[in-house]
């Protein structure tokens, strides 16, 4: 058991992943076989969602608000923030997704 988790964080340090979850994620992923398992790992990734909304959340106000800066200074810091509300609003549901099949 030992041998095939490590060689699972070594394939996955060295294999890039397309999807947005860590490597954590990953190993949780596939380790998660018995129903006390699946248990814990719906729940890790109903936080995880649950922290990514509350922090998209928070750029969505970050983004609403003024600095009192130049008007271009305030526009291009609402632009980022709203991209990131949106970053984090994507992650929100594939982790969602994620705790779903479970």
């Amino acid at each position: 058991m030992k041998k095939l988790i490590l060689f699972l964080l070594i394939s996955f340090v060295y294999v890039g992943s397309l999807s947005a979850f860590t490597e954590l994620d990953q190993l949780l992923i596939v380790e998660a076989t018995t129903p006390d398992l699946k248990k814990i790992a719906k729940e890790y990734f109903l936080k995880k969602a649950k922290d990514s909304k509350e922090l998209a959340d928070k750029y969505k106000s970050l983004a609403n608000t003024s600095s009192g800066a130049k008007a271009t200074t305030d526009a291009a810091d609402k632009k980022k923030y709203e991209k990131l509300a949106e970053h984090s609003e994507r992650e929100a549901a594939q982790y969602k997704a994620q705790a779903d099949k479970y």
